[in-house]
C-alpha cells in the first residue's frame, strides 16, 4: 500500500522534495547516533558539531511541514494518505536525533569511561543492531520493503527485551557505583527509544496509517512501555 501511496505522489515536485529532506534527516540522524554512541562506549571524539546538525534535522523537519501543508492547500487530491505518513515520520527521526544528543550529553558528564562490565558488552552488542535499522527503516518507508520492516520490528522487540533486563539487574546490583549505574541504565534506556522511533518509521511498510508504531494491526494496540 505504502509503495503505491509513494509512486503516485512523486509526481508532484513538492513531495519528491519532500522525500529528498527526510532522507537528508536520515542520513544526519544516523551520523550522530554514531558518534554519540562510540563517545560513550569507546570514549571517541566527535569530529563534527553534533549539536548544529541536531538543530539541522529540527530546521527540516518545520521545511517539510511547511511545505506539505502548502501542498495540501493547493492540491485538488484529498487522499492524504502520503502526507500524513511524512509528518508522522518527520517526528520520530527529529526524537531519533534528540535521544542521540542525549547520549552525548551523558558521555560528557561521565567522570570516568565505562568498565567492560557485563552490562557494558551488553550495550556495544545492542548498538550495531540499533545502527544498521537506519539503513532498513529508511528502505521500508520509500521502497516500501517488508523485509526490512519486519527486520526492524523483530529486531526491535530483541533489543526492547535486552534493555529491559539490563534495567531489571542494575537494580539488584550492589556492586555498582551510582555513576555506573546512572550510566548503563540511561545509554539502555536511549537505545531503546531510538530502536523504538526507527520501529514506528519502519512500520510504515506494513501497517495502515492508523497503526503506524504498533506491531500488528489485528493485534489489540497496547501501549509499548517507556
Amino acid at each position: 500500500m505504502l509503495k503505491q501511496i509513494l509512486q503516485a505522489y512523486r509526481t508532484y515536485g513538492v513531495m519528491v522534495e519532500a522525500e529528498e529532506k527526510i532522507r537528508e534527516m536520515f542520513e544526519l540522524a544516523k551520523n550522530i547516533f554514531s558518534a554519540s554512541s562510540l563517545a560513550i562506549l569507546e570514549q571517541r571524539n566527535v569530529e563534527f558539531d553534533l549539536y548544529a546538525r541536531d538543530r539541522e534535522i529540527n530546521e527540516l523537519v518545520v521545511d517539510i511541514r511547511k511545505k506539505i501543508v502548502e501542498h495540501l492547500s493547493i492540491s485538488a487530491c484529498h487522499n492524504v494518505g502520503g502526507e500524513l505518513i511524512f509528518i508522522k515520520v518527520t517526528t520520530d527521526i527529529e526524537r531519533v536525533g534528540d535521544y542521540s544528543k542525549n547520549l552525548l550529553d551523558l558521555a560528557k558528564l561521565l567522570p570516568k569511561p565505562l568498565i567492560n562490565s557485563r552490562y557494558y558488552r551488553k550495550l556495544k552488542g545492542i548498538f550495531p543492531k540499533v545502527e544498521s535499522f537506519f539503513d532498513k527503516a529508511e528502505r521500508a518507508l520509500f521502497d516500501g520493503s517488508e523485509t526490512d520492516a519486519n527486520d526492524v520490528i523483530e529486531g526491535h522487540l530483541e533489543i526492547n527485551q535486552a534493555c529491559e533486563e539490563i534495567l531489571a539487574s542494575l537494580l539488584q546490583d550492589p556492586k555498582l557505583s551510582s555513576h555506573e549505574a546512572v550510566a548503563y541504565a540511561l545509554t539502555a534506556r536511549y537505545f531503546k527509544r531510538i530502536s523504538s522511533h526507527l520501529k514506528n518509521v519502519a512500520s510504515t511498510a506494513v501497517n495502515p496509517f492508523s497503526h503506524i508504531g504498533f506491531m500488528n494491526p489485528e493485534e489489540p494496540v497496547i501501549n509499548e512501555k517507556g
